[in-house]
């Protein structure tokens, strides 16, 4: 019998949101945050949309601690790493616009379950709305 790869054994649920979830990041420590948004979540992580990449204030190497908020002033705490960048030219922009992929490196289990409820009940309410959901 053949294995199954992590990736195709993973069970990774990811919500695309008509209302923006606003994100506030910094690097450890520091007093200079970033407000930014995403429309693209998932239990591992998020997409920012971002015009030029090259500009991130992060690089690859950057611990930052991240604060995002679910509902209005309901925002849950952890630290991400940036994953992928994606550039206007890449190909892969065709699909999701340019942007920074930032993954979950330390969430702790009362914000990793409620970020899982989240992501959870939004992909419930997409079923039968085409994958947007408020």
């Amino acid at each position: 019998m053949a294995k199954e790869s992590g990736r195709e054994n993973r069970r990774n649920i990811r919500v695309h949101l008509q209302r923006p979830l606003k994100v506030v990041m910094g690097s450890i420590g520091a007093d200079v945050r970033y407000e930014l948004v995403t429309r693209n979540v998932s239990i591992t992580g998020f997409f920012l949309d971002f015009e030029k990449p090259g500009r991130f204030p992060f690089t690859p190497a950057s611990i930052m601690e991240v604060w995002l908020e679910l509902e209005p002033g309901s925002a849950i705490f952890f630290n991400g790493k940036m994953a992928r960048v994606v550039h206007p030219s890449d190909p892969a922009a065709e699909e999701t616009g340019p942007g920074i992929a930032i993954k979950i490196v330390q969430i702790d289990s009362k914000n990793d379950q409620v970020l899982k409820d989240f992501v959870t009940s939004k992909s419930s309410e997409s079923k039968g709305n085409k994958g947007e959901v408020a």
